[in-house]
């Protein structure tokens, strides 16, 4: 009998069908067999009601990228809601000139200790799973939004730099990421991702500004924090695990992986970890503190109003969403993910030249495709770093580069805002033109030139070393070779549709 009534009887009477044969064949006139049903050649009909595809993988428990896109969607569109109300709120406690010194201190050490932690979280998902550590990075990166709601902000303070060892998300969708695609799909998966995030951080801000304008400044931050709570629920309710149980059971995890100084000597293992390392630091470096000051910079510089300046914020957005989607996958297909990085990086640096020189409003908004193309850089390194990786450490190599990034989440923003009160800039609002030397574009300029290191050492990653000459910390040397091999033979371009 088929197994599908075998597992209802068992769940309406307690038997199941085999159970019954037995019975039955010891009294078969009280035990007539079960009324077979004729099978249905009747095809379901065209107008029966069918999920679409996309909400199907919703559904679906089978692990996909589309589950952790919601979840990276949902975190930052918590955060992006009081992204432009934050600064004014802890300018109003903490004081106008306290407050770049309270917001970088607290950012500083929030991004290294996520630096220190990053690896050690990632390899132990490696072992543990994937699941439980997304509800412990969305849950402390999301925690400190609930201490907005009281009074004293020195709560929200004290908690965004305890949440620093757990604000390490991006670490693990990516590590998911990586266990639930292939070489060939896997760098256009990864733009999906940070495409999204930015998408979330193009769309909640003026969510937020339009609810503080409506409801008030609580009314904002209750309203994040119901969006970080819906997302626990859905990482609780939906998200499945990536990885098997039977490769978490075979999994054991190596202590002295674990501990965080030790975890970092991961940084140094191959002479390809620690350039692509490299790469993402002095890339992302001038990328964090350019999205920190670059509002103002061009409030002041330019004198443009708040709507030019949403308007240049959404342009800015939607290009960076195809960039980090078709552009990228298209390229990723093609060309070697050496090239597919340089291709990025350059963009960074013309960015960053133009920011600087900048005069005239219609060179800023051409600019926004070099700032998109400049945007791919971070994606383009985790996949490369994700295919050279074996499949039970992508969760410590993802930790890595997010740390390394998150380290620059906190140097960045520190960095640009002494450069530009150096220059002689204002970081002030409503403070145009008022004390601009002679190029107040100056911190772009040494932006591009950190940018131009990191493209420098990009351009030695095709150098082919001796395996015994790059063997710094014992660890196997096995994707050094996957790399090479990748770096002299690129991936055969595939058929997106198929």
């Amino acid at each position: 009998m088929s197994g599908w009534l075998n597992t209802a009887l068992k769940r309406v009477t307690g038997a199941s069908t085999t159970q019954y044969t037995r019975v039955a064949a010891r009294n078969p006139s009280e035990h007539p067999p079960p009324k077979q049903l004729p099978p249905s050649n009747t095809a379901p009909s065209p107008w029966t009601p069918r999920p679409h595809r996309f909400a199907a993988t919703f559904m679906s428990r089978k692990p996909s990228v589309n589950h952790v896109t919601l979840v990276i969607f949902l975190e930052f569109f918590a955060w992006g809601l009081v992204a432009t109300i934050l600064p004014e709120s802890i300018s109003e406690f903490f004081g106008p000139d306290r407050m770049w010194l309270v917001v970088g201190v607290m950012q500083g050490l929030k991004g290294f200790l996520s630096f220190l932690t990053a690896p050690m979280i990632g390899a132990l998902s490696d072992v543990w799973g994937r699941r439980v550590f997304l509800l412990v990075t969305v849950g402390a990166t999301c925690l400190p939004l609930a201490f907005l709601l009281f009074s004293n902000l020195w709560w929200h303070v004290v908690a965004s730099v305890l949440s620093g060892p757990f604000a390490v998300t991006f670490s693990i969708v990516f590590a998911y990421v990586s266990d639930v695609t292939d070489e060939h799909t896997r760098s256009a998966a990864f733009g999906q991702v940070s495409a999204t995030f930015a998408g979330s951080m193009v769309i909640s801000p003026a969510v937020g500004s339009f609810i503080y304008t409506v409801y008030g400044r609580n009314a904002v931050f209750a309203t994040s924090c119901v969006v970080a709570t819906l997302d626990v629920i859905y990482i609780l309710a939906v998200v499945p695990e990536s990885l098997s149980a039977e490769n978490m059971a075979r999994r054991v995890v190596d202590w002295k992986t674990v501990n965080p100084f030790t975890a970092m000597k991961l940084l140094f293992s191959t002479r390809l970890m620690t350039q692509l390392a490299t790469i993402v630091f002095f890339s992302y470096l001038p990328e964090a503190g350019e999205y920190q000051v670059l509002m103002l910079y061009l409030e002041n510089r330019l004198g443009m109003s708040k709507a030019k300046l949403s308007l240049f914020i959404g342009v800015l957005g939607i290009l960076s969403i195809i960039a980090q989607t078709f552009v990228l996958g298209l390229l990723a297909g093609r060309w070697s993910d050496k090239s597919v990085i340089a291709f990025g990086l350059i963009g960074s640096i013309v960015q960053l030249t133009i920011f600087a020189v900048l005069t005239v409003h219609w060179v800023l908004f051409a600019n926004t495709i070099f700032v998109a193309i400049g945007s791919m850089v971070y994606p383009a390194v985790s996949a490369y770093v994700a295919n050279t990786a074996d499949a039970d450490e992508q969760g410590a190599v993802q930790g890595l580069i997010t740390g390394v990034r998150s380290l620059c989440n906190g140097l960045g923003p520190a960095l640009f805002g002494v450069l530009f009160t150096w220059a002689g800039n204002s970081l002030e609002e409503r403070d145009h033109h008022r004390g601009l030397s002679a190029l107040p574009g100056f911190p772009f300029l040494v932006g591009a030139v950190l940018v131009c290191v990191a493209l420098l050492v990009n351009s030695r990653i095709d150098v082919v070393v001796p395996i015994e000459a790059d063997r710094r910390t014992g660890l196997d040397e096995t994707a050094l070779d996957i790399a090479e091999q990748r770096l002299l033979h690129p991936p055969e371009p595939t058929d997106v549709s198929e």
